[in-house]
């Protein structure tokens, strides 16, 4: 009695899609409903990475494997190649490995103040060329925040998706945010990075190095408070402002956030009280009269930073009897030596 041969089976007659699936349960009743969504999810894995099926250090070739059956319309037999093209496969394969190891070894470069294992401050490099053509190589881009969303379905359950926030700039006034929302990582990386190219700001910078004026801003339940400073400051603000600053080519600001730290919010409002400053020029045409600016270099000398487009006002500004400033009570304490920062003598690294 002869031994049972079988000439397919389950592994035979299913293709590696369907067998992938069943491994996975990435379909079913149970991944319908959301049965085991908090479970570890198990990623399809290439088993054969790195090398391929047929392929040894003798050098043979097998039709169908490694080399395609059919030929000029026949069938090519087993063959094998020269020592020198089987040295050169070897070689390419070992280089490729290596690059894998090293792609798998190589640290994430983040700005200073991300840290973590969160995925703000990476960069993601310049967004991908435009349909007509349109490239840009001189913007960068940096990720602000990653979120998983979740949204509920009648018939799928618990649908998880990832929100990714991105700032864009060139470093000369030019820069934009968006948000990108899919189910994979990678995906919504893309979307976001293109989609904020789409959404540019022009900043207004005095001198190319600060804000015109000190601003202070109350979006939602968030409050920003910035302040022009001179050269040689540097940034001393919120991480997420720090960074947008220099996708923006801002190099000194102070910048305080008191309430509410939802990145989004305090994007946005960082985003609208620097594209609504009132430059220099904007101020002197309101008001018919010269801007001047007092320097600590310059001592008590006025320097003349711009002048009316129109006609000189002859008659001065009216001034009221009260004047109505809102004043900050720390920095009144700050400034009658009622309160002392902790942060005051630090020295900081060179950013």
């Amino acid at each position: 009695m002869g031994q049972q041969y079988r000439a397919y089976s389950f592994f035979t007659k299913l293709t590696a899609d369907e067998l992938w699936k069943g491994a996975l349960a990435e379909t079913g009743a149970g991944a319908r409903k959301g049965r085991g969504k908090r479970t570890k999810r198990k990623k399809r894995k290439d088993l054969n990475r790195g090398q391929i099926i047929g392929e040894g250090h003798s050098g043979f070739l097998w039709p169908g494997l490694n080399v395609p059956l059919m030929r000029e319309g026949a069938v090519q037999t087993i063959a094998r190649r020269s020592k020198e093209e089987q040295e050169k496969v070897q070689a390419d394969m070992i280089q490729q490995r290596e690059e894998w190891d090293r792609k798998r070894k190589m640290k994430v470069k983040r700005e200073r103040g991300w840290s973590g294992n969160t995925w703000g401050g990476v960069s993601l490099g310049p967004p991908d060329p435009g349909p007509n053509g349109e490239t840009y190589d001189d913007f960068d881009t940096r990720i602000l925040e990653v979120r998983n969303v979740f949204n509920m379905t009648a018939k799928e359950g618990r649908k998880r998706s990832v929100r990714v926030l991105v700032a864009v700039g060139n470093g000369k006034g030019a820069a934009g945010f968006a948000i990108g929302k899919a189910t994979e990582r990678v995906d919504a990386f893309r979307k976001a990075k293109n989609r904020a190219v789409h959404y540019l700001h022009y900043v207004e910078r005095y001198e190319d190095h600060t804000i015109f004026h000190d601003i202070s801003l109350t979006f939602k339940r968030t409050h920003i408070k910035m302040k022009k400073q001179p050269r040689g400051y540097g940034l001393r603000c919120h991480r997420a402002i720090i960074t947008i600053c220099r996708l923006i080519g801002i190099k000194d600001m102070y910048a305080k956030v008191s309430g509410s730290l939802n990145m989004l919010n305090l994007t946005r409002g960082l985003f609208y009280g620097l594209a609504h400053q009132e430059t220099h020029q904007q101020l002197a045409d309101k008001k018919s009269l010269h801007v001047v600016e007092f320097r600590e270099e310059c001592g008590p000398l006025p320097i003349v930073v711009a002048s009316p487009r129109g006609a000189l006002r002859k008659d001065p500004e009216p001034e009221d009897e009260v004047p109505d400033v809102k004043l900050d009570w720390e920095e009144v304490k700050t400034a009658q030596g009622m309160k002392r920062s902790a942060w005051l003598g630090l020295k900081r690294a060179a950013t």
